[in-house]
């Protein structure tokens, strides 16, 4: 559907996860409105976990860039967390980390980060981007297709299905944060802009159960004992998060983690024993499962190389529908915040000199809310 049209000062975020709320409220103080198009069905509160966050049964840590990055776009950020169960952890010496056959040596730093579930960290998100009055959500949405002008040098909308309806909507900015599925590489390519893809099968499993610890630990707050490859390939990790509770995971790579064999909690822990080290096996021992075990599968991961092409006008690419990465590494949410600062300071910069007192007002009244 190609028909030139001005624009709306609108922003169009396609995906309601988190580098669409992080990227929506980084953009909020330069355009009159936001919206967001979730292909899920609205939740029925901020705590439910939608169908499309698979992993979000999974560990949630932050790294070090992404912590720094969403106190920079919510400020008081870290501070909230903690109030609201996340345990702040001294990332050196609080985290036992078995690597490559030696334990990393531990001691007392300054450097700072969070532990917490999925569902903690998104709701907080979610709570923040609702306070923004420019941002609006239409959910159980599937974008179809982009709106262009004659030559397709500028994308000015999406065309969608919405309630068993076509609709369009209008904007000066449509930014693809759809994650894995997303449409734009083959969009592009119909339009003759092969994307360039770089894939590596890696076989992932990765199980997750939460547990009540008999004896909880008291000399960490989380402990990763990392496969040493080729010879390994099953790794885990223990960590606390809110009320006291811990979750365990498990990441078999190589296909050699079926999701059979620790489907009931008697399979998941006793798989915990074919770990590196038997610690959280043993940690295990007169512990209370608290969950179902959850399944996350990773066939493989990719990065879409949007950069060695030209993107139409108007069009930006954030998140996993850029790259898909390794989750048992914890880059995507912290690659994510980072993407949504760098925009942030795109608009900052190319609106410097503008008149945008209205929309900037918008960002005022959120953080005063906030406050």
């Amino acid at each position: 559907m190609k028909n030139a049209e001005q624009g709306t000062n609108q922003a169009i975020i396609i995906g309601g996860g988190m580098a669409g709320k992080l990227i929506a409220a980084a953009i909020s103080p330069y355009f009159n409105r936001i919206q967001i198009l979730e292909k899920d069905p609205q939740p029925e509160n901020m705590h439910t976990i939608r169908p499309g966050v698979t992993q979000a049964h999974h560990i949630h840590a932050l790294l070090h860039a992404g912590d720094r990055a969403l106190e920079e776009l919510f400020p008081g950020f870290q501070e909230d967390m903690v109030k609201r169960g996340s345990i702040k952890i001294d990332s050196l010496n609080d985290l036992a980390w078995f690597h490559h056959g030696v334990w990393k040596r531990r001691f007392e730093s300054q450097e700072t980060t969070l532990l917490q579930t999925r569902s903690l960290l998104e709701s907080y998100i979610e709570e923040r981007v609702g306070q923004i009055s420019n941002i609006t959500y239409t959910y159980d949405t599937k974008v179809k297709s982009y709106l262009t002008n004659e030559d397709g040098s500028k994308v000015y909308g999406v065309e969608f299905l919405h309630e068993n309806n076509t609709k369009s909507i209008k904007g000066d900015l449509v930014v693809d944060t759809s994650g894995a599925a997303s449409l734009t590489k083959a969009w592009l390519e119909k339009q003759g802009y092969p994307v360039p893809e770089e894939k590596v099968e890696i076989g992932l499993c990765y199980a997750t159960r939460k547990f009540n610890l008999a004896e909880p630990p008291d000399d960490f707050k989380i402990k990763i004992l990392y496969p040493e490859p080729p010879n390994q390939t099953l790794g885990g990790t223990l960590s606390m998060v809110e009320n006291n509770q811990y979750t365990v995971t498990l990441n078999g790579y190589l296909n050699t983690l079926t999701p059979s064999s620790v489907k009931e909690a008697e399979g998941f822990i006793e798989m915990t024993r074919k770990l590196p080290l038997p610690d959280i096996y043993q940690a295990l021992q007169k512990s209370t499962s608290l969950s179902e075990t959850a399944i996350y599968q990773v066939p493989h991961i990719k990065w879409r190389h949007f950069e060695k092409i030209t993107l139409p006008d108007g069009l930006l690419v954030a998140g996993d529908s850029i790259c898909r990465i390794d989750p048992v590494f914890g880059q995507g949410m912290s690659l994510a915040a980072l993407e949504a600062v760098a925009i942030r300071k795109y608009f900052a910069s190319k609106y410097k000199n503008s008149n945008l007192k209205a929309c900037k007002k918008n960002w005022q009244e959120s953080l005063h809310l906030h406050g």
